[in-house]
Order: C-alpha cells, then structure tokens, then sequence
C-alpha cells in the first residue's frame, strides 16, 4: 500500500509512527522541529489521514506497508519515535527488521496485550455519532464538544471528520475497519520475536494506564537495552500536552 506522507528537514531519517485515529497532520509542529536535525517523514498509516482504506487491518500489514515505504524512499537505515499504536507498530519493526533501526522512542505504549476497552472515550464517540445526521458544522463541533470536554479529544475527532460539501460530513479515517479489527490493535503478537538489543526510550504519562510496571518485564524481555522515562502531569498524548518537554528528552536521546 502507498502511503501518504509529510516531509521535512535532511539529514539522518526519522521516522514518526502516530496512534489510533491520527494522522500526520498532529505532528507537524515536533516534525518541523526534529526537522532541524533529522530528515523527517511522517507517514498517515493505513486506514487513516489521506492514506488508502483497506478492511485488512493489523500490524502485520502495517508492517509491510512500512518496508513498501522504505523501499520508495530509499530509507535503509533510521531513527524512529511511535506513539500508543504507532509505538507498538515501531516496536514490530524494530524487533523483526533490527538492521533497519537505529534509535528508537516509544511514547506511552507498552509490548504487550490491552483488553479491549469498549468505554474507551473516542471510541465511544465515534461509534455514538451519526456523521449523515449532521447538517452543519455548527452542529458537528456542538456534538462533538457535547460528547467530550478533552480540548485535545476533541481536536483528534474534528481531524478525523471532511466535508463533501457544507453540508455533508464523512469520516476521514475508515472507522468501520478499526472499530472491527481493534482487537488485532490492542493485542501484541510476541511469537518467535527475538529481542531488539539496541537503545529504546520508553516514555511514559504518570496515569500508569499504558505503562506500569507491571509491564517492565515484557519491556526488558524484548527490549533489554531499554530506558524509561515518566513526563509528569500528562495523559496518554505527551507530545501534545507537555511539547517542550517531549521534544527535549526525544532530540538529547536521539543525538
């Protein structure tokens, strides 16, 4: 599958894995700053952003998606930053294609299996709202601000949503096949995977939710040269609520 992508800066490749329901367009603002020291590619992953749709849905397609990628942009060896889903697609990459990867951070996700968690809250949004009954984008952005008060929640849903026209609205993501393969997304499939033994940064909100330390030993398992880091006061989008802080830590581990 070809992949969208953004582009930015030269130098050293960096590779920028989103998560569930982003795109490339929520990290432009780090991109451009990596930019000033990485040559920077930020691809929408299957089923999201500008990307084609597909019903096959895994990170075993994802993966391949990504050596397709590599192989067009004449990317042999890289850097890479991945967050929650787009962590865990990295870590596919870096366990079952070392030679490829250089560096690697992992922003709030860890190597193992999520129960799926149908309260999640863009989930729930997403499956509750009704795009063709909307009529406005009056309307829309009342919904969606009725649905959730996460300023950054609500950013994420109005991303995921296009028009046709003033007064038709349509999922820009294919939510349908997601929704329907979130169990192959919250899983880890471990089998016969060997572990990475270069450097890995996992970091970590302070909410325990996607890294505990009960997931230390799966991180050791498969990442034995791993460090973890906590950014204090955020919740599952560190890049977003804590930038500065995000981007200090990523660029002084990735130089």
């Amino acid at each position: 599958m070809k992949l969208y992508f953004r582009e930015f800066g030269q130098g050293f490749p960096l590779i920028i894995l989103h998560g569930l329901f982003g795109m490339s367009d929520n990290w432009m603002l780090p991109a451009k700053r990596f930019a000033n020291h990485f040559h920077v590619f930020v691809p929408d992953l299957r089923n999201h952003g500008q990307s084609p749709h597909n019903e096959d849905f895994s990170y075993h397609f994802m993966v391949l998606d990504m050596l397709e990628f590599f192989k067009d942009q004449k990317i042999e060896h890289f850097n890479m930053i991945g967050h929650s889903m787009g962590g865990k697609l990295a870590m596919h990459i870096a366990l079952d294609y070392p030679e490829l990867v250089n560096k690697m951070v992992v922003g709030d996700i860890s190597p193992v299996n999520y129960p799926i968690n149908e309260s999640n809250e863009i989930i729930k949004i997403i499956k509750e709202i009704n795009l063709p009954a909307v009529s406005n984008r009056q309307e829309l952005n009342q919904m969606i601000h009725s649905a959730t008060k996460n300023n950054l929640l609500q950013g994420l849903i109005l991303k995921n949503i296009s028009s046709k026209n003033e007064n038709g609205f349509y999922w820009k993501s294919n939510t349908q096949s997601i929704l329907n393969n979130l169990e192959n997304i919250y899983s880890f499939n471990s089998n016969n995977k060997k572990p990475f033994n270069k450097k890995v940064l996992f970091l970590k909100s302070d909410n325990e939710m996607y890294v505990s330390e009960k997931h230390y030993p799966e991180i050791s398992e498969f990442f034995p040269n791993n460090e973890i880091k906590t950014i204090r006061d955020t919740g599952h989008w560190l890049h977003a609520e804590k930038p500065d802080e995000f981007y200090d830590i990523c660029i002084n581990y990735l130089l």
